[in-house]
């Protein structure tokens, strides 16, 4: 071998192995960055975000039903409306048709009402039209005719992305875990489907970014993606995440601190807590703990709030989004802004924070996991 071919031999190596090492660096920084949360933004904030507080300051934040007192006043408004609706989505109008006539919960409809409108991507159009309904002169619709009306939608769901195979395959999922995320819930004493608003939305963001995986294994077996990487289990839950949500169980001082009645339900029974918090998260045979850790930074969140005089426990879209962007950045204020990750699904854009609140009011699953009062 001569001397030229040697030194290319020799120079190929060395380029090779510092193309190597400096991958290999890239690879380490990025985990760091992850771990301690460096990459951690505000994330995107949704431009419909007043629409979602503007609504809320009009209404009691509760899903209780109405009064007798007002009852007649708020059906024929909410007859006018849902009238009104199915003229764009009657698939949706009839969903929250039958659970009005179920909850008799006005604020509740007109939420699940903001939902369908945001999706239409028309809101002022649409609100030109619903405006009618606030007259003292109206359209008086009477339940049976609309029961009538609304009996055979023809329109498909204006959600579209639960009219597709991926949602179809977590939702069969979802059922598979409803007993634990009902111990969950009374355990926390926290709405389920509140729970499950965030976990869906970590579901339907893992299989449009990893949806290689998703087809091969967790199609087949009609199972939730179990995140098992930079972020744990089926709520993609980070190490510092949980950690920091242990600690706050402990601390007294903490504004995210829940009282004495939960400061033990995290505790370790083993000496290696690193370990056993890993297998905790990543156990594909139960998801509780990954429910557990979720609904806890659900609720440490929301008692963070009331601490400061607001109160977003009937606020998924707020809950959602801090728990994306991660409690850290969790500064309650008079006006919450909706936002976190973009998630891209058939070339429609949605921030976690309005995907969750899309689930939550959209009525699907409403009869494994009602609406909380």
């Amino acid at each position: 071998m001569n001397k030229t071919v040697k030194k290319i031999i020799k120079i190929s190596l060395k380029i090779t192995g510092f193309i190597t090492l400096s991958f290999i660096f890239i690879l380490f920084c990025g985990f760091v960055a992850v771990k301690f949360n460096w990459t951690k933004t505000a994330g995107n904030i949704d431009e419909n975000t007043g629409l979602y507080d503007s609504l809320d300051d009009s209404l009691h934040s509760s899903f209780l039903p109405t009064s007798r007192d007002t009852n007649d006043v708020n059906n024929a408004r909410v007859y006018c409306q849902l009238y009104i609706l199915s003229d764009y989505a009657d698939y949706n109008a009839a969903t929250i048709f039958n659970i009005y006539q179920q909850t008799k919960s006005y604020d509740l409809v007109q939420k699940m009402i903001l939902a369908v409108e945001i999706r239409l991507n028309n809101v002022k159009a649409l609100n030109d039209r619903l405006s009618i309904c606030d007259r003292e002169e109206k359209p008086n619709i009477g339940v049976t005719w609309l029961a009538n009306r609304l009996q055979n939608p023809k329109q498909a769901n204006i959600f579209t992305w639960q009219n597709e195979e991926p949602w179809q395959i977590i939702r069969q999922a979802v059922l598979k875990d409803k007993d634990t995320l009902n111990k969950v819930g009374s355990e926390l004493k926290i709405s389920p489907r509140l729970i499950l608003s965030v976990a869906i939305v970590e579901q339907l963001r893992l299989y449009y970014t990893q949806r290689e995986l998703f087809e091969r294994v967790f199609k087949p077996l009609k199972i939730l993606a179990n995140a098992n990487k930079m972020a744990w289990g089926v709520m993609s839950i980070k190490e510092t995440a949980a950690i920091s949500t242990e600690q706050n169980l402990k601390n007294k001082q903490s504004d995210f601190y829940l009282g004495s009645d939960y400061e033990n339900i995290l505790n370790f029974k083993t000496n290696t807590p690193d370990k056993e918090r890993y297998d905790r998260l990543t156990d594909n045979n139960s998801h509780y703990y990954s429910y557990l850790y979720g609904g806890l930074i659900i609720k440490e969140a929301t008692v963070q709030w009331q601490k400061f005089g607001y109160d977003i426990s009937f606020r998924p879209e707020i809950l959602a989004t801090l728990f994306n962007i991660g409690t850290q950045n969790s500064k309650p204020k008079q006006d919450p802004l909706v936002g976190g990750s973009k998630i891209t699904i058939d070339g429609h854009d949605y921030v976690f924070g309005s995907l969750a609140y899309e689930f939550y009011y959209s009525g699907d699953l409403v009869a494994d996991f009602p609406y909380s009062y």
